[in-house]
């Protein structure tokens, strides 16, 4: 893993703009190892870990060279600085190539495989709480199992590393109305191991069919054998139970000798992808957690077996340590070995690490994802405290960190967020994280409970990450790592030099309450000097000043002051000519005392190519912000006209995303508007962009012909509007490029449905503060075709909502919000079964018990969440 780590950045450097102006020699040696590295079969740490050293020097060389072109004395010193990058490189790159053609006399015992790759035998997990889950499937297959006409059937049960798959597969196995529908010798159930073998799955068939093995089938080819399998199978109605699917391609390569007309497969997997892949599924069964009842009843049972008396103290810990495991079986079963016939004082000690010791049951997803896949996984590790990732900033860190490149989203035609994205879906397919979708678009993701303690162990046993959490100690020691996050508490702490010194990534975050000022790390920053991401989530700087020593980092690359007090931007951060990502999207503050940034602080970072800017900030002189010297950037989020100058967007021509704002100037919203149809049309133009307009009443023509101009246009086509306008154009005169459409205090004298229904590509819709003044709202049939995401806020004077079948026939999120005379439901309202989540916030009561009601025997309800309005 830390090889591919070490071959993924190499690559990178390859690429550098430092690296071709050194020459293309240098190019050349990079890419010669990095063939040498990908090759390079080893376990040895030791070879890895200096593989890993050598790769930073050779990054160290060619900034250093960078950082040298670009000082005043540079041009006599050229060809001396350039022989001495060329020569560090090429004695660097020569030593890895050296340690890749090392051959060790262990590593063929290390990469040896079992040839055995099936185990048949199994013992059943302790079977608590399943009765329900077991019946709901037992039902399906008894049903199914009459229909004779499919060539097979397949019933997936997917779920979480220990959330008790196999029990619940075994123990329907054994049902006795399964074993008397299909008899002892038409039942096979096979374990599958890490290498499937179809050849010995076949001969386990046969086996089961057979009782025994018959010589004949020893030698057989696995043409002959597969063909002979077939036609048993096809005899009669037959049930095979796979334990342990690990991917689509294991599941084709079974079916294809397994899937006989007449069968019904039964089959368990840690991957959601696998499961939904299966379009012989005539049953989808995500495995469910254990009740905290039924938790706490398979504990008592591991523990206290026959009913044995419980101190007090044991129980008050041991439940509290029942929650950590999150009702997943396997952390129970776990857990209670550990503490089994182990003293109260013990059991104390156990308390404190439970969560980080009970994790390991979620090891066996982890060992199944690929080496790359474990990288991304592992780097998640950062944000173990954070409710939501967004999927941005993860781009933009692992650009920097060597993980994706835009070579690859070149070859692909796919941009690097769009990359990310698809990471992160294959992590939560295999169930490795949790994400949150708006119109199927990833907003955010974040590690849950026992999985993220797996993920930091993990992280922490194989160098790749280290956390100091001050809340608890002052001191920890660390070795290798490069990647260093602190969890600021009631303790300062010192980091030695010469570990800091290595430090290629520091995320300092304030996670809750008070903490203590780092002093000791903040006054000696400058002594991580090999720093590329310095990331701060949510910090305090006394007095809002940033220590100065930050100015010094020249090699830094990403710098992050996310929700973070910070008073004044310097001038000095332009000293960071390497800055690819600034990030000043600090706290704002309603009464105006937000961060004052100089209006030339960019003038100079000519390599920033992402500028997150504050939601608001100030200015000095009177003077606007201004951006004309950025010359790389892709992405300006925030952009506020009335601190920003229009004109300077005309000259930053690698700008792919652009998120604008304008309030009440209706010149700046033409400029605005103007410049995105100019890129829009573009090939190399913006790939996105949305405009906020804010305070914009449309009382005078002009006014609300530029509304009607930007509905025309489809451009942007994201778009966000407040202010009266009172009158939407029909729906003929607004384009069809319209995917999200915002309205607020518009006050429409019409229902504002009839008209908006018909925006094919609509996914998202807002109408909000008194967004319309009419009493009724009605969707009709085949209204809103793409619709997923539906919000309705504050909307005084609506009492009825009218909805036609097939209306929003996608609809997946709904947020009701603060509309006080909405009492009852829409008489059709199909349209609430396909919902993933429904929010009802300061709803009247009689409305929120409808919506309760109606889902009560619904076995499958969305996520709700229900606050009820104070009368």
């Amino acid at each position: 893993m830390a090889k591919l780590a070490a071959t993924m950045k190499l690559k990178q450097l390859a690429l550098a703009k430092e690296t071709l102006l050194i020459g293309s020699k240098a190019y050349d040696e990079i890419n010669i190892t990095v063939a040498s590295i990908k090759n390079l079969e080893t376990t040895d740490s030791e070879q890895v870990n200096e593989i890993e050293e050598h790769v930073y020097r050779v990054e160290k060389a060619i900034q250093t060279y960078g950082v040298s072109a670009r000082s005043n004395f540079f041009f006599n010193r050229h060809s001396a600085a350039q022989k001495k990058a060329m020569s560090d490189i090429t004695s660097l790159c020569l030593m890895m190539k050296e340690i890749a053609m090392q051959k060790k006399s262990n590593n063929n015992q290390q990469l040896m495989r079992q040839n055995n790759n099936f185990v048949y035998d199994h013992e059943d997990g302790a079977v608590v709480g399943m009765e329900e889950e077991t019946e709901e499937i037992i039902q399906v297959l008894l049903l199914k199992s009459q229909d004779s006409k499919f060539d097979f059937q397949a019933i997936p049960i997917w779920g979480r590393s220990g959330i008790g798959k196999a029990t619940l597969a075994n123990k329907i196995y054994n049902d006795t109305r399964i074993v008397e529908k299909f008899g002892h010798y038409h039942r096979v159930n096979i374990r599958l191991c890490e290498n499937i073998n179809a050849h010995d799955a076949l001969q386990h068939v046969i086996e089961s069919i057979e009782g025994r093995i018959d010589e004949k089938y020893v030698d057989m080819s696995p043409t002959s054998l597969a063909n002979c399998v077939r036609q048993r199978l096809e005899m009669s109605r037959t049930l095979i139970v796979l334990q342990g699917v690990r991917s689509i391609d294991g599941w084709r390569e079974l079916r294809s000798v397994l899937g006989a007309k007449g069968c019904m497969i039964l089959f368990t997997t840690r991957s959601r992808e696998v499961a939904e892949s299966i379009t012989q599924a005539v049953y989808i069964h995500e495995k469910r957690p254990l009740t905290e009842e039924n938790s706490w009843k398979l504990f008592k049972e591991m523990v206290w077996p026959g009913g044995a008396a419980i101190q007090s103290a044991m129980d008050r810990m041991g439940r509290v340590m029942v929650k950590v495991c999150e009702g997943i079986p396997g952390a129970i079963i776990a857990l209670a070995k550990q503490l089994e016939g182990k003293s109260a004082s013990e059991w104390e000690t156990m308390q404190k690490n439970a969560g980080r010791d009970v994790s390991q049951v979620m090891a066996p997803s982890y060992a199944e994802l690929s080496d790359e896949q474990k990288l991304y996984f592992l780097y998640l590790g950062h944000f173990r405290e954070d409710p939501e990732i967004e999927p941005e900033k993860l781009s933009n860190l692992w650009e920097i960190e060597g993980l994706i490149s835009s070579s690859e989203g070149h070859e692909s035609g796919m941009t690097l967020l769009d990359i990310t994205h698809e990471r992160l879906k294959v992590l939560a397919q295999k169930g490795m994280i949790d994400v949150r979708r708006i119109i199927d678009v990833i907003k955010s993701c974040h590690l849950v409970g026992l999985m993220g303690d797996m993920c930091l162990s993990k992280a922490e046993e194989t160098d790749f990450l280290k956390v100091m959490d001050l809340s608890n100690q002052p001191s920890f020691s660390f070795g290798r790592t490069r990647r260093l996050v602190i969890y600021l508490g009631k303790y300062d702490a010192k980091v030695r030099t010469e570990l800091a010194s290595n430090i290629w990534s520091l995320r300092i975050i304030r996670v809750l309450g008070e903490f203590v000022w780092p002093s000791t790390i903040m006054s000696n920053i400058k002594e991580f000097k090999a720093l590329r991401i310095l990331d701060f989530g949510r910090v305090d700087f006394p007095r809002g000043e940033l220590p100065e020593g930050i100015f010094g980092l020249q090699f830094l690359r990403y710098l992050s002051f996310e929700g973070c007090f910070l008073a004044k931007l310097p001038s000095s951060i332009s000293n960071l000519s390497y800055l690819q990502v600034l990030d000043l999207r600090t706290q704002y503050k309603e009464n105006g005392n937000n961060i004052i940034i100089p209006n030339h602080v960019f003038q100079k970072m000519a390599r920033l190519q992402h500028l997150y800017l504050p939601l608001e900030f100030q200015l000095r002189n009177g003077k606007k912000l201004r951006l004309d010297g950025l010359a790389e950037l892709q992405t300006l989020k925030n952009f506020n006209s009335k601190l920003c100058e229009v004109r300077d967007l005309y000259k930053l021509e690698k700008l792919r995303n652009l998120d604008a704002k304008v309030e009440v100037c209706l010149e700046d919203l033409n400029s605005i508007t103007d410049f995105m149809k100019s890129r829009s049309n573009n090939q190399k133009g913006l790939h996105r962009c949305s405009i906020e307009v804010k305070n914009f009443d449309s009382y005078s023509d002009t006014k609300h012909s530029a509304f009607r101009q930007i509905l025309k246009s489809g451009v942007p086509p994201i778009v966000s509007f407040e202010g009266y306008i009172e009158t939407l154009p029909p729906h003929f005169d607004i384009s069809q490029n319209f995917t999200e459409i915002v309205l607020g205090s518009t006050q429409l004298e019409q229902d504002p449905m009839a008209t908006l229904e018909k925006l094919k590509n609509l996914r998202l819709l807002v109408l909000e503060d008194d967004a319309f003044t009419v009493k009724k709202m009605a969707c009709s049939a085949l209204g809103f075709p793409e619709l997923k995401h539906l919000e309705l806020s504050k909307l005084f004077l609506f009492e009825e909502w009218r909805v036609e079948i097939s209306a929003m026939p996608r609809l997946s999120h709904l947020k009701i919000e603060h509309c006080n005379k909405l009492v009852t439901l829409p008489d059709r309202s199909e349209f609430l079964d396909s919902l993933c989540e429904f929010k009802m916030i300061k709803m009247p009561k009689p409305f929120t018990q409808k919506v309760s009601e109606r889902y009560d025997n619904v076995k499958h309800p969305p996520s709700l969440m229900i606050d009820v309005l104070d009368v």
